[in-house]
């Protein structure tokens, strides 16, 4: 990209194009640095220029200019993926939508948002009028709506609703595509979407999104402890598997991973070599402790529904993958793995991995996927080194433990992998390639 291009881009948008060296390289980068592979391969990857349009207007404008002079765009919303596929590896235009933030429809059974809407403030307009997410990441005070169904797959809530591919969850895109006069398209229908849901932006520019949402619930947060736990995990099924039970969170974690947790610990909320369950359901205590007796627990710490949107404490920024982000702020050596556990063999996947690689530190999140409900890991673990790491990796899918390689940033090499449709989508919608180049595996010989 040449001096000229940056000049007329910033003729063309003026301070929504951006130079200065401290916004390019907060605003090239996603949490890539989660993993000790990826960081010394994609910390020095910068675009050349950062551009947040203000109107759909003037992304057209950008897309067109792109084409004619064969730009790599590279789309962002806040960049808290982690897995470094929101990185432009061939410079280029790094496009922020965080400037198109309406909320263009909402009522209490869809919500329909540009782009740039934050989750935390759609969850909280949604919550006024009695509705609320069916899922989110725990990054959803940041995280953007067009980078959650980008670059994400599930989170909060989706122990009862599913994943983003679940069909029914989301329900319809305004795409734009890269081409000398882009066009605005509408994607209906759960095939079509999978041509959208989790692309890495390799597809399409997310215009807008339209979601399900569920019913508001008087949320209840509970901090539990065990001393085993294995007996956390056999609390935890029978909550996640109990249809009967209203939840949206029941997150695991092995001692020490809640020593991890600051804040918590700060407000004397984690016992020392006790593992900890955290939940967010609807059940009051006195219907929820016969439960946690029955498989050895105590309640630490109770949050009533009452202060579930406006307390101090929320639980759910210690699972899903803050648990990773606490744990690393406590010891940088810290990485983690992404796995799926077999619900009917879990604990002896658990015990066998852990006696062959006793650095591994279990945690744990319930989620659901096509109507069953399964135990899905974030394994923390000291990095030591790629082979070793190789090793676990291995030996895991060995077990039956699928792995969704977080070391890499290649789409195409992740089990979540949507294949062909978002292949096929690619020729149609960004014939030239411009679009987040060097993140899939399958087109490395035409780059």
């Amino acid at each position: 990209m040449t001096q000229k291009h940056i000049h007329d881009l910033k003729d063309m948008l003026g301070k929504a194009a951006m130079t200065e060296p401290k916004v390019i390289k907060v605003m090239s980068q996603d949490h890539y640095w989660f993993s000790p592979v990826l960081k010394p391969q994609l910390e020095h990857q910068l675009a050349d220029v950062i551009v947040q349009p203000t109107t759909i207007d003037d992304l057209a404008k950008v897309i067109t200019y792109a084409f004619e002079h064969n730009i790599p765009i590279t789309p962002r919303g806040s960049g808290t993926g982690n897995y470094g596929q929101g990185m432009p590896m061939q410079g280029g235009i790094v496009l922020s939508t965080h400037s198109l933030k309406e909320i263009l429809e909402l009522n209490t059974t869809t919500a329909k948002a540009q782009a740039g809407v934050r989750l935390g403030t759609l969850e909280r307009e949604a919550r006024k009028i009695g509705s609320e997410l069916r899922m989110y990441p725990s990054t959803f005070a940041t995280a953007t709506l067009g980078g959650f169904i980008a670059g994400g797959a599930g989170g909060v809530g989706s122990v009862t609703w599913g994943t983003l591919w679940d069909q029914g969850n989301v329900l319809a895109a305004t795409i734009m595509t890269i081409e000398a006069k882009p066009k605005i398209l509408s994607i209906e229908g759960h095939a079509a979407l999978k041509a959208v849901i989790h692309s890495c932006g390799l597809t399409c520019i997310i215009l807008d999104v339209t979601l399900a949402l569920a019913k508001a619930e008087p949320w209840q947060q509970y901090v539990v402890s065990f001393a085993d736990f294995l007996d956390a995990l056999s609390f935890g099924e029978s909550i996640a598997y109990n249809d009967g039970i209203k939840k949206r969170l029941i997150s695991l974690h092995e001692w020490p991973i809640p020593s991890f947790f600051k804040k918590l610990v700060e407000q004397q909320l984690i016992v020392k070599n006790k593992s900890i369950v955290l939940l967010e359901l609807t059940l009051n205590p006195e219907e929820l402790e016969p439960i946690i007796k029955n498989h050895q627990g105590n309640i630490q710490w109770h949050g009533p529904h009452q202060s579930y949107a406006s307390g101090t404490i929320k639980l759910s920024d210690y699972s899903w993958n803050h648990t990773t982000l606490w744990a690393i702020k406590t010891d940088p050596t810290i990485t983690y793995l992404q796995d799926s556990y077999d619900r009917n063999k879990v604990r002896e996947q658990l015990k066998a991995r852990k006696f062959m690689f006793p650095e591994l530190m279990h945690h744990i999140e319930f989620m659901r996927f096509g109507g069953p409900v399964y135990p899905q890991g974030m394994t923390l673990l000291y990095f030591k080194n790629k082979q070793r790491l190789n090793e676990i990796m291995a030996f895991s899918e060995k077990l039956g433990i699928p792995i969704a390689d977080a070391h890499t940033h290649k789409l195409d090499e992740d089990i979540r992998w949507n294949g062909q449709p978002i292949l096929d989508a690619k020729q149609h919608w960004d014939m030239k390639g411009l679009l987040n180049p060097g993140h899939l595996k399958a087109l490395e010989s035409e780059e």
